[in-house]
């Protein structure tokens, strides 16, 4: 629990609002600022698409969750857009992966 008893689904969800530094440790951000900026930028969309897959995958009503058919397509979309494939720029199944075709 967090302050003010807030699950961690509740705390990331209520200070993250975009801005992958609120909620992530700093030495990971410091770590993404001494890479390339392409680095920097896919290293920006992969932890927001994570964050914001994590907080889909728990919300607290089950039927409100993804499929873990669904979260898995992400992933697998997450992961071919890191390893290079443009083809994966377009959206995921869950619609959240929409900054990955901001390149």
């Amino acid at each position: 629990m967090f302050t003010g008893g807030l699950s961690l689904h509740e705390w990331v969800k209520n200070h993250y609002h975009g801005r992958v530094d609120k909620v992530v440790d700093s030495s990971l951000i410091r770590a993404s600022l001494e890479q390339p900026p392409e680095v920097k930028r896919m290293w920006e969309v992969a932890i927001a698409e994570l964050i914001e897959l994590g907080i889909l995958c728990t919300q607290e009503t089950p039927s409100t969750r993804p499929t873990m058919l669904d979260a898995a397509n992400d992933l697998d979309l997450l992961k071919r857009y890191l390893n290079g494939d443009r083809a994966a720029t377009f959206h995921s199944s869950l619609g959240i992966l929409s900054s990955i075709g901001d390149n």
